[in-house]
């Protein structure tokens, strides 16, 4: 029977459909797309993820994935034609790991290696024992009592990092110079970790990692791993965060494309995601690595075992990589086509208002869709809703998607961007 379904967990990314619309008028390879769902988050996960925008694009299998005969019964009709199965999103990786023991004649990553690579202790546990340089020092918060910030003192450097594990985009993530202000940060962060891991849809138990903070510039990049480990990597993206523009706040503010890196830079920074891929023993994966460029080298902020967020769009205007469909392919252990010349300077932005409150108003958003270099905006935090930041488990008001294969023009675009938008709080 010909293998022609490809199997999302949970939920699908919008884009999705045009990629594989435009793989199959490219190849002439139809790839039908179809999601599983945990029942008991069926709900929950259509709304958070905005699966009700395209829900007569895609045949939608509801299953309780803690049975066995349900997940059995719902993939028995399609088994035979599931040549890939993928995870788009980081809050679907915990379904992931229910799923690969019923496709084993698949490649997949092994269900250990998906946990080690979705909660940061063991993350940092698992690169820390393969290569210590590639990560700070660290230790696991269980509370905020003085005996835990005593521990912390002893054992770590200030300015330390405090960072849930297990939530992705800087959600509650801060940083404390010293023991007084990690006094009053880490009972913050667990008075608020489980209203983040209910709102973004997280089943794990909520953890608490502290680490040194590391200085230096940030950068991603996404790495196609088969299945023997072999690693095809995307060009490097330079990220900047909340915290270059002035914020006290760690969110992914700009991602840009080209990174600005050297090749031989370039190279190190693949050889350290190599390195990490490996450490965690991911195969048959997507993964998106964060790096951190500090004046010791290269160092792994972390990893995810699915594309990164916005790098489809990013890469497909910046080079022409069809990054969903490789995803795809190389799951199915198929090869993947990865252009590297340059066709557009691109960059993705999540814009944060600079004071908490509640959005009243968004002023310059015409002024910013007139630019040459617009692709698109979308508005993620309605008037009257709340403005957070992602410390405080708050969403970007705004994602805006910038490309121009004129360099100039785009530099000149973003700058309007920076200087036309304005938010009233109050």
């Amino acid at each position: 029977m010909k293998k022609d379904i490809v199997l999302f967990v949970n939920a699908v990314r919008p884009a999705t459909f045009d990629a594989l619309d435009k793989h199959h008028k490219i190849t002439g390879q139809k790839l039908t797309p179809v999601v599983i769902v945990d029942e008991a988050i069926h709900k929950s996960i259509s709304k958070r993820n905005g699966q009700h925008a395209h829900a007569d694009k895609v045949t939608v299998i509801v299953a309780d994935l803690n049975n066995p005969y349900s997940v059995r019964e719902a993939l028995q009709p399609i088994q035979d034609r599931i040549m890939a199965v993928t995870c788009q999103y980081e809050n679907s990786v915990h379904e992931l790991k229910k799923i690969v023991p019923y496709l084993p004649y698949l490649p997949t990553p092994s269900e250990l290696s998906l946990s080690w690579a979705t909660e940061k202790k063991h993350m940092r546990d698992m690169l820390g024992s393969y290569d210590r340089k590639l990560v700070p020092g660290y230790i696991e918060a269980s509370d905020a009592s003085p005996e835990t910030i005593q521990t912390i003192n002893n054992a770590l450097n200030y300015p330390v990092m405090i960072k849930p594990s297990g939530l992705e985009g800087s959600l509650l993530v801060t940083k404390a110079e010293n023991e007084q202000e990690l006094a009053k940060v880490l009972p913050y962060v667990f008075q608020e970790i489980q209203n983040a891991y209910d709102t973004w849809i997280k089943r794990q138990t909520p953890v608490v990692l502290v680490e040194e903070f590391m200085a230096g510039d940030m950068f991603s990049v996404d790495v196609y791993v088969d299945s023997s480990g072999e690693c095809s990597f995307t060009p490097v993206v330079k990220v900047i965060t909340g915290h270059k523009i002035g914020f006290e706040d760690f969110f992914g503010y700009m991602r840009l494309a080209p990174s600005g890196l050297s090749s031989s830079e370039e190279d190190n920074a693949n050889n350290a995601a190599k390195q990490a891929v490996h450490a965690l023993g991911l195969r048959s994966v997507t993964a998106h690595v964060e790096l951190m460029l500090t004046q010791s080298g290269w160092k792994i902020i972390e990893l995810g075992p699915r594309i990164g967020g916005y790098r489809h769009d990013l890469y497909d205007l910046a080079y022409g990589i069809n990054h969903i469909v490789n995803d795809i392919l190389n799951r199915a252990g198929q090869t993947v086509t990865i252009p590297t010349q340059l066709l557009q300077k691109t960059a993705v932005f999540n814009i944060y208002a600079p004071d908490e409150g509640k959005l009243n108003a968004v002023n310059g958003l015409d002024t910013i869709r007139e630019l040459e270099s617009f692709v698109s905006l979308r508005q993620v935090v309605e008037l009257g809703g709340p403005a957070l930041f992602a410390k405080n488990n708050g969403d970007p008001i705004l994602e805006v998607i910038m490309s121009n294969k004129n360099h100039d023009t785009f530099d000149q675009d973003v700058k309007t961007l920076e200087d036309t938008i304005e938010f009233v709080v109050y």
